[in-house]
This record gives C-alpha cells, structure tokens and sequence, in this order.
C-alpha cells in the first residue's frame, strides 16, 4: 500500500527543516508544489513516455524544480544563504517526491492534498514546538524568556523522534496498514549531512566516513530486530525505524 501523500519527503522535512516556524512554511509549500506539478506532468507526459525515459525525466525534471524553486525563494527573496549541505537535503526531498510520483499507480487530486494539507500542519506544528523550546519565539516573534528553554529541540534527535509521532499519527487519521515505505531513503541523507559523532583524526574524510559507516550498521542492527516487534500497525515500518534511528543517534552522541 502506497500513501496519497509523500510521506517519505514530508518525513524528511520534519527532520531537517522543522527548526522555525518560517522554515517549515516556506519548505511545505514547495514540497506542495512540487508534489502536484509532477503528478500533473506525470500525467500529461511521463507516463506516455517508455518507462526507463518516464523515471529518468521525471527526476531529473523534479530535481531541476526543487533547487530553483529553494533558489528562487529563498535566495531571491528572503536574501538567505544556502550551504551545500542544506542543498543537499533540498534536493533529497526532490528526489523522495519523484519517486513517490513514479510509483503512484492512480492520481487522486483530492486526496493527495487533502492527506498533504495535514502533513504540511503536522511539519508546521512540529516548527512551532521547536522554535519556541529553543528560542522562546515564534515565526521570530519573541514570548518568552522563561529558564526552560534549550537549543537541545534543534538537534536532529528531536527532529526523528517529532516526526515518527507525526507520521505515526497521519497513518492513524488516513487508517493506512502495513505501508511499503524504504525508510533507509529518510534516514541516509540525514546521516550523510549530521553525523552522529565526530572522531579526531588527522584525515577528517576518514572520521567522517567511519562515523556514517558505524551510524548506518546501528540501523540495519536495529531493522532486522524490528522486523519481529510486536507494534501497533501504524507505527510499522518508517515510524518506528525514525524513532531507533533517534535513540540511535542519542546513544552515539556519547561518544
């Protein structure tokens, strides 16, 4: 069973770009979109097309829309600066949104925004958490000053475990069971971005690549273990493995 919304994308959003309420917006609406200008094209185009052009234009088209839309918003108008890293997640997403779209077998407007419109206010609602247990404020509007308040909300183990709840709860609410997804998609290019520790050495490459090589064997460790678990069927698959992935990575910071 597929979702009508790209789950894996809106997933991957609520990891990475739900640190502020402004960043969650900007980020959701072009995921939207996105989303429905490569059904449209899909539907128009791609799918009279052979199926190895159909998948090779529709990421190559949904790659170029994502980093010029990123571009043209946030360079153009918001004046902001995009680091490689930040492009990188940018154009996963693109990448996540394709093959959701590829792999759709039926297109129903209706319901694909209507399942994105909750996504896109659960990736909103988890902003406002962050920002305003970090900060104290809220789209940049400060509330409060109060002693509780801690950039510990900003790290990415927040970001996993908010999102799995999401996700977990969308499932609820759209009643889907025992959903096909490849959470590996969700969880590489955070890990490849965000290590979860940091070795001294003199070659830092190689710190790098040992501290994601040890990060993606915790995680199929965990995965086969999960395979066997006894959980609610909403929590199947791509939440349950977001949530190990956060515990994952809270174990690792340790070190």
């Amino acid at each position: 069973m597929k979702t009508n919304y790209p789950m894996e994308a809106f997933a991957l959003a609520m990891v990475v770009f739900s640190l502020n309420m402004q960043e969650a917006m900007i980020t959701g609406i072009i995921l939207l979109l996105i989303t429905v200008l490569g059904f449209l094209f899909d539907q128009f185009f791609g799918r009279k097309l052979p199926a190895w052009s159909r998948k090779l234009c529709m990421v190559i088209i949904l790659l170029a829309v994502t980093y010029s839309l990123f571009q043209v918003i946030i360079l153009g108008y918001f004046k902001g600066n995009l680091d490689q890293r930040t492009v990188f997640l940018q154009l996963a997403i693109g990448a996540l949104i394709a093959k959701h779209v590829l792999e759709a077998e039926e297109i129903n407007y209706s319901s694909i925004l209507y399942e994105s419109a909750f996504s896109y206010g659960a990736l909103i609602l988890i902003a406002v958490i962050r920002e305003f247990l970090s900060y104290g404020t809220i789209y940049d509007y400060k509330l409060t000053d109060a002693d509780f308040l801690t950039s510990g909300f900003q790290n990415v183990i927040l970001g996993f475990l908010m999102s799995a709840i999401a996700i977990a709860v969308l499932n609820r609410i759209f009643r889907y069971e025992d959903l096909k997804t490849e959470s590996l998609w969700v969880i590489l290019p955070v890990i490849l971005v965000n290590q979860p520790f940091s070795m001294d050495l003199k070659w830092e490459s190689i710190g790098v690549l040992v501290s994601i090589a040890v990060a993606i064997l915790f995680v199929y460790s965990v995965r086969m273990f999960l395979i066997f678990s006894n959980v609610r069927k909403e929590w199947k698959r791509l939440p349950i493995e977001l949530v190990s992935v956060s515990i994952i990575y809270l174990t690792l910071m340790v070190f």
